[in-house]
């Protein structure tokens, strides 16, 4: 009975949460601990059904330290496709990152389609002329380890693993594993 309670809680606090947000929420998401969103009313967030988002360490193996974190600038688009799960990350767009349906995305990782601050030393404090954005494209069945970044501009590849603590700065091609910082192609995934 109470963990009923529990549930239709849930659904009515995340239903208002995401209606504030101007996100079309779906009853089919779950969320073990409360994410942090951030979405201007000019920006568009899109989540597939079955979305799921850990922010608990009781539900990850290894835990989380953080929250699910996105993050998006006015204008800008993050478009989450179905069956996606992530534990502890955070997603921060300026401009566009599209992630394919079926992925994984483990603890601690840092996906972000800019610099966050511009290059220019007397720019850095007090304004953002100069950051530099590019689109990120994760495609389907791609699953990436905990504590990886995946830089601006990047496209990886459909079913490709990104290796725990790896530096994405280049592209991914389909059916590779890569690794490292920066990462490297280790080996072919065979089907």
């Amino acid at each position: 009975m109470i963990n009923k309670i529990k549930s239709i809680y849930q659904q009515w606090f995340y239903q208002r949460y995401f209606r504030k947000l101007n996100v079309q929420y779906s009853t089919s998401w779950t969320f073990h601990g409360k994410p942090l969103i951030k979405c201007p009313e000019d920006a568009t967030l899109a989540i597939g059904k079955n979305f799921v988002a850990v922010s608990d360490m009781r539900f990850n193996s290894i835990g989380v330290f953080q929250p699910v974190i996105i993050n998006l600038a006015p204008t800008a688009t993050i478009e989450i496709g179905n069956d996606v799960g992530m534990s502890g990350c955070s997603i921060t767009a300026r401009d566009k990152i599209s992630i394919g349906d079926r992925v994984l995305i483990g603890a601690g990782v840092l996906i972000f389609d800019n610099d966050a601050h511009p290059i220019c030393p007397t720019n850095r404090r007090y304004n953002y002329e100069g950051v530099v954005s590019k689109p990120i494209i994760i495609h389907d069945d791609t699953f990436i380890g905990a504590r990886a970044i995946i830089m601006k501009g990047v496209e990886i590849g459909e079913g490709s693993i990104v290796a725990a603590g790896s530096v994405v700065t280049k592209s991914v091609p389909s059916y590779t594993i890569v690794g490292g910082n920066p990462a490297r192609v280790i080996k072919k995934i065979e089907l």
